[in-house]
């Protein structure tokens, strides 16, 4: 038996610029450009690059669960500031850096070091960050409290 891992959805088109994503078990939701590639754009949808995002921060933050579990160590809260930066290269434009600001919040009865190496494995261990073209860029504060 195989370790992999699939997902699919199916994407269709709503109406010009709308495209459908229908994952299974979930409710279709609505995708199109953000305004700076169509001026044209709604506000509050998501698009290819918002979820690209949203993806790198959430992975993180789960990636950290599952590191501070092995290590038997935990957070009170995680909060991440996910930033993708678009870059221009000759025709093609992609990410050219994923920035994440990562605030961990702890017990004073945590493991500050192990906590410190969550944070490491989570890093290097997120499957989005390890599928991207572009280097994730990570800065991070614990809080105790």
């Amino acid at each position: 038996m195989s370790d992999d891992h699939t997902y699919k959805m199916t994407t269709r088109v709503l109406r010009p610029m709308f495209v459908g994503v229908d994952i299974e078990d979930m409710e279709e939701f609505e995708v199109t450009s953000s305004p700076d590639w169509w001026p044209d754009a709604p506000t509050g949808k998501f698009s290819p690059q918002t979820l690209s995002v949203a993806a790198s921060g959430s992975c993180f933050i789960l990636s950290f669960f599952k590191a501070a579990d092995s290590l038997r160590v935990k957070a009170e809260n995680v909060e991440v500031v996910a930033e993708g930066v678009m870059i221009q290269d000759g025709p093609i434009w992609r990410f050219g850096e994923m920035r994440l600001d990562v605030k961990v919040h702890i017990s004073p009865d945590e493991n500050k070091d192990k906590i410190e190496r969550a944070i490491d494995l989570a890093h290097k261990s997120c499957p989005i960050a390890n599928s991207l073209k572009c280097p994730t860029r990570l800065d991070y504060e614990i809080i105790v409290e």
